[in-house]
């Protein structure tokens, strides 16, 4: 069986990976959000999903220490790791520990956001293009505007996880709990949809001024993202 998923968020992804062993299926391949899965008994595996510290494999230590846990490398994807362990042998946990737990989300929050950073600066990039004369600038500016509200929020629920595992450790209340994306960064998205849309039926200098107030909506949103302001904190 062939399912097809992208998931930024690891824990997401292994409730669902044990929901199907659960029923019987068992994943064995992975590739660019392509998922196979054999079919097994119900409940014979117990997944998690790790984070590596190199790219495109593991190290030897890692693995020989997987092996003696009894745990079987399933499929490595960058940084991600999938790894299994048969249900009969016991629980399967990775960090069960808080300080342990914070320093592994706390090392996929820092690959989160230099991705997006890198995401940010492509967005503005195929931006300039569009308003310089190249159409398809749009569209990759609105395609990757989608992968970056995607990332940022990514971002901020890492941040609640963390938050809340600090909570767990000191007993004090956190000030970067329930944060979430502004509004604004969807709006200023939709706004540039908008003015590829009215692109050849508008005049230039009014396609200009909705282009740089979506732009303006956009980074006004992405500041009261990174501020915590938006109406869910």
């Amino acid at each position: 069986m062939y399912k097809f998923r992208l998931y930024y968020d690891k824990d997401a992804e292994t409730e669902w990976l044990n929901e199907l062993a659960a029923r019987g299926w068992a994943m064995k391949r992975f590739f660019a959000g392509l998922y196979y899965f054999d079919k097994s008994e119900p409940g014979e595996y117990i997944y998690q999903v790790d984070f590596g510290d190199k790219f495109g494999g593991v190290s030897d230590e890692y693995r020989n220490f997987m092996q003696e846990m009894g745990v079987e490398i399933v499929q490595n994807w960058g940084y991600w790791i999938i790894l299994r362990k048969k249900a009969a042998d016991g629980a399967f946990e990775l960090y069960t520990d808080a300080q342990s737990a914070m320093e592994h989300y706390l090392k996929i929050r820092k690959m989160f956001k230099v991705v997006t950073i890198l995401m940010l600066l492509c967005f503005f990039f195929e931006l300039f293009a569009g308003v310089t004369g190249v159409w398809i600038g749009y569209v990759a500016a609105i395609f990757i505007g989608l992968m970056l509200l995607m990332m940022v929020n990514t971002v901020l629920q890492l941040n609640n996880t963390i938050a809340e595992l600090e909570e767990q450790q000191t007993g004090i209340a956190s000030k970067m709990r329930n944060r979430s994306v502004s509004p604004l960064l969807s709006v200023g998205l939709l706004m540039n949809v908008a003015a590829l849309c009215i692109r050849e039926s508008v005049s230039a200098p009014i396609h200009r001024a909705v282009q740089l107030l979506a732009i303006v909506t956009m980074v006004v949103g992405l500041y009261l993202t990174a501020r915590g302001k938006s109406k869910n904190k």
